[in-house]
C-alpha cells in the first residue's frame, strides 16, 4: 500500500510478510525462531498495539496467539496486547449473496467486527476506540 511505504525505511520498524493468516505464527522462521518474539525481546516492547484488515479473522488470530504467549512467558516484557478497534475492520458477504455463492456462509461486517472484539477482549486484550500517543515518550 503507497500510504504505508514510509514505513519501509523507518528504522524502529520490523516488517514481516506473513504467510498465513495469523501474523504470530507466520512470524516463525524455518529455524524456529519468530521474528515477532525477537522483535518483542530486542526492543523491550511492554504494549503492543493491533489492528487489521479482518478484526475477526486474522486480528483476532494475532491477538490470540500474542496473548497465549505472552501469559506462557514467551514475550517478556509485553504485558499489554491492544486492539485499537477503530483500525479494524472485517468484510460483508450478505446473505442474499452468499446464497449464491456454492459453500459460502454470510459474513455481516458490522456483527463479525463486534464478536472479534468482544472475543478478544474476552481473552484478555484491551480493546480502545482513541489511541493517543505522547511523542515526549518517545525516544
Amino acid at each position: 500500500m503507497v500510504a504505508l511505504e514510509w514505513l519501509e525505511n523507518e528504522p524502529n520498524v520490523t516488517i514481516r510478510r506473513k504467510d498465513c493468516i495469523d501474523g504470530f505464527l507466520g512470524s516463525i522462521e524455518k529455524d524456529g525462531s519468530n521474528v515477532f518474539v525477537d522483535w518483542v525481546r530486542t526492543n523491550q516492547i511492554k504494549v503492543a498495539l493491533v489492528l487489521g484488515i479482518c478484526t475477526d479473522i486474522c486480528v483476532l488470530d494475532f491477538v490470540g496467539s500474542a496473548l497465549s504467549a505472552r501469559n506462557r512467558r514467551m514475550l517478556v516484557p509485553l504485558e499489554d496486547v491492544i486492539v485499537y478497534s477503530q483500525a479494524c475492520a472485517t468484510y460483508d458477504l450478505p446473505v442474499y449473496v452468499a446464497q449464491t455463492i456454492e459453500g459460502a456462509i454470510a459474513h455481516p461486517q458490522e456483527l463479525m467486527h463486534h464478536i472479534g472484539l468482544y472475543i478478544a477482549k474476552g481473552r484478555g486484550a484491551k480493546v480502545v476506540s482513541e489511541v493517543i500517543c505522547d511523542t515526549q515518550l518517545m525516544p
